[in-house]
């Protein structure tokens, strides 16, 4: 009964820690134009060519290509993310080189 009991209270942890959280890339000191460079010039060297500005994105490659230049991925809240961490790509397939994944609002501590 007791291990049953763990079990869930196992499960329950991380089913809200994950809920909460996805991954981001961080770099000290790069804001958003230096990620957006970086993320480009990855999507081009990761990516297959498919047709003009298209790849099919290489996730491994694209993040070892982050990875190279000094980026490493945090997790952090999918609500309240820290300033200066950003979303790369996380799916496989075609894309425009260009594109840049959807980015929330940095986190901004409430006035008092």
């Amino acid at each position: 009964m007791l291990t049953w009991a763990v079990r869930m209270l196992g499960l329950g942890m991380i089913s809200v820690t994950l809920a909460g959280c996805t991954l981001y890339w961080y770099k000290p000191g790069a804001d958003m134009a230096t990620f957006t460079a970086a993320h480009q010039e990855c999507m081009k060297v990761s990516g297959t060519a498919l047709a003009e500005g298209q790849v099919y994105v290489n996730l491994d490659m694209y993040r070892a290509c982050l990875r190279a230049r000094g980026w490493s991925r945090e997790s952090a809240s999918t609500t309240q993310p820290p300033a200066y961490h950003y979303r790369g790509q996380e799916n496989e397939g075609p894309v425009a080189i260009t594109s840049i994944p959807p980015q929330p609002a940095p986190y901004s501590p409430p006035r008092r």
